[in-house]
């Protein structure tokens, strides 16, 4: 009895020790999943080394990557680049950049989607669930001669059998489904032999790197600075309207001397890089000058030379219309002027008027020296405003009217009042105001 005691002890410990080693890694296998859990944990810390922004405004691009086949999903949110997703896809049958209509080869550049088709457009024996088209050839694509078109990031039908492409960038069906939360018109494509990501550190210096280069180009342009808003153009220049860099420059040149006063206001900048030689700026323009007052979205193209510096080559732009913005600056600025006036904050109410000020024969300083009287007796106060028309007079100026209602401990009235602004956008100064009680 007691020998098979001890037999079916030595027993259940043999199977207990083969259980534990079956669900224990070994030390080596322990090893290699701190390793993998390491890896994982630096490749989410690893930003995009082709997207740069100051906008809060969130965006996605897409990255293509031709030397692996993968696309990545970039998710932009607080001016952070993340990497969302990264997937398959086929690209071109034979290597390197699209020169030429027919070379089945997949362009490297940046690139934007201009729009969706879906899949009862097309032949989803051969595009399955639906394609996007690109912007190819892009304006630096025309300037260097390329030829070709239909470039698509497109689904995979059932009859796509082949392993490579006539040009496009070519996903499986349920990732071509996974991409589409993520793109609309404008989306911005990069497509390159190589995709990088670096570290958050590296990507802090190139980021101030490629802004102090922006800052920079902005304002050697507003200061009329001509020699040094030359020197940012390659010689290869090329303008939309088909200006050489002598031609483009000579007509900057004329501008910068017939208007010296003008603002430049820049925003929602983006940066965009290819192959670290290609950089792209995407950004919104105001520009004021004495006659001219314009808005739209510029694109600038710039190249690497040899001296490995980036000179711009090509740039494009697309005209706005400007009064819905200057609308929202009128605005914003009646409704502070408004706040300041009830809260009887003197200094922060002259704030808004210009020092050329002239209204009921009196001049800036007078003027503060009656409202200051005013604020002083008159208890609280309370300003109503409506029905605010806006009318544009020229390029820096622009006149406001609106139905106004005061009420303060001493007086109460209603009327129209009307105040003439001068100056740029966002930069509007008080020249007159007309009251006419009703």
């Amino acid at each position: 009895m007691n020998d098979l005691r001890r037999y079916i002890l030595v027993l259940l410990i043999a199977v207990f020790t083969v259980c534990v080693c079956c669900l224990t890694p070994s030390m080596g296998q322990q090893k290699k999943q701190v390793l993998q859990n390491d890896h994982k944990k630096g490749q989410q810390e690893l930003l995009s080394d082709n997207v740069f922004t100051d906008s809060d405004r969130p965006f996605n691009v897409l990255l293509v990557d031709k030397s692996t086949d993968n696309l990545y999903i970039v998710e932009v949110r607080d001016t952070t680049p993340g990497i969302s997703k990264k997937l398959s896809v086929l690209t071109g049958k034979n290597g390197g950049d699209k020169l030429k209509a027919g070379d089945l080869k997949t362009p490297e550049g940046i690139y934007f989607v201009t729009r969706y088709i879906p899949p009862e457009k097309l032949d989803r024996s051969l595009f399955g669930d639906g394609a996007y088209t690109l912007n190819y050839p892009n304006i630096v694509d025309r300037n260097k001669g390329k030829t070709g078109y239909g470039i698509w990031i497109h689904g995979r039908g059932p009859n796509r059998t082949d392993e490579r492409t006539k040009g496009c960038v070519s996903l499986q069906n349920p990732d071509f489904q996974d991409i589409r939360p993520y793109v609309e018109p404008e989306t911005p494509v990069v497509i390159s032999n190589s995709i990088d990501f670096i570290n958050p550190d590296d990507y802090k210096k190139k980021r101030k790197v490629y802004f102090d280069k922006f800052k920079g180009f902005i304002s050697a342009w507003e200061k009329g600075d001509f020699e040094g808003y030359a020197n940012f153009f390659d010689t290869k220049f090329r303008g939309a309207d088909g200006l050489s860099v002598k031609g483009y420059l000579d007509k900057k040149r004329l501008l910068m001397k017939s208007y010296p006063d003008r603002r430049v206001i820049t925003s929602e900048v983006s940066i965009f890089t290819q192959n670290s030689t290609d950089l792209m700026y995407k950004f919104n323009q105001l520009y004021c000058a004495g006659n001219l007052l314009s808005y739209g979205t510029k694109k600038l193209y710039l190249k690497m030379d040899k001296g490995k510096d980036y000179r711009v080559i090509a740039e494009e732009f697309e005209e706005a219309d400007v009064n819905p913005l200057l609308e929202g600056y009128v605005l914003s600025l009646v409704e502070k002027w408004q706040r300041s006036w009830q809260a009887k904050d003197i200094e922060m109410y002259m704030g808004f008027y210009s020092q050329a000020f002239y209204s009921d024969s009196m001049n800036h300083r007078q003027w503060k020296a009656h409202k200051k009287g005013l604020f002083k007796g008159a208890g609280s106060i309370k300003v109503d405003i409506r029905d605010i028309h806006i009318t544009p007079l020229t390029s820096r100026k622009v006149q406001v009217a609106f139905r106004q209602s005061y009420g303060s401990g001493t007086v109460s009235d209603s009327g129209i009042k009307t105040l003439t602004l001068e100056g740029c956008p966002g930069e509007y100064k008080i020249v007159s105001e007309l009251w006419r009680a009703r």
